[in-house]
């Protein structure tokens, strides 16, 4: 009888298509609020803060919060799918370094939070990737995060005041976005990439399952029953 791949290893294919989904709308959002806070800045340059840059203002707010709730559910997304994969990568050979329980806990640690998630992804990574495989697409994806998740700090979020601080908020703003949208789109390529594996791997398992056992190896007479020629 033929094992399905899904009886001996389970991918999480849908897992990793909501969070892809998630990070690539996150990555067009983004790209759409950069070029509003661009618009807005060349406007407040030449008009000052009018009725029509005041209303590009409050846009760029109201974006900025629904991009705000976006990126924590496809922060979610993210973690279901990485629990997922940690646990069908274990099928296939056990990562290495941090358990299970830090596929969670290490985004949320104060400065742990700096390398464990990029370190879990990567033991899970090199689990199900064929051998020889080196997880640069993950220390890429990491870089553009970390630097993002930075940037993002700077400021006082405030756009409101003298059209100078208004201009000084939203380019802050307009940086971080720009370097948000690779940090999205190297996170799906990750997701990705990782799924393809896994799923590669189960057909792999489900056909080693299904395959017959090899017949034995007939056994050689024993030297007392061989049969002499006559004399």
């Amino acid at each position: 009888m033929y094992t399905t791949p899904t009886e001996v290893l389970k991918p999480p294919r849908a897992a990793a298509l909501v969070a892809i989904a998630g990070l690539g709308t996150n990555a067009l959002v983004m790209l759409a609020l950069a070029g509003l806070g661009l618009r807005t800045n060349a406007l407040l340059g030449g008009e000052g803060l009018t009725s029509r840059t005041a209303d590009l203002r409050n846009g760029l707010v109201a974006g900025s919060t629904a991009q705000l709730v976006l990126t924590v559910l496809t922060g979610i997304a993210v973690i279901v799918w990485l629990w997922r994969a940690r646990t069908a990568a274990e099928v296939i050979e056990e990562p290495e370094g941090w358990g299970r329980p830090w596929v969670i806990a290490g985004w949320f640690v104060p400065v742990l939070n700096f390398w464990i998630p990029r370190n879990v992804v990567a033991s899970v990574w090199r689990a199900s990737a064929p051998h020889g495989k080196p997880p640069w697409p993950v220390n890429v994806w990491w870089a553009a995060f970390v630097v993002w998740a930075l940037v993002g700090r700077l400021g006082d979020g405030d756009p409101t005041g003298t059209p100078g601080h208004i201009h000084q908020e939203i380019t802050l703003r307009v940086v971080d976005w720009a370097l948000g949208i690779p940090a999205a789109l190297m996170a799906a390529l990750v997701v990705w990439r990782i799924t393809r594996f896994q799923e590669a791997q189960a057909v792999r398992l489900a056909l080693a399952v299904a395959a017959p056992p090899a017949p034995p190896a007939p056994d050689a007479a024993p030297p007392d029953l061989a049969v002499s020629d006559p004399a």
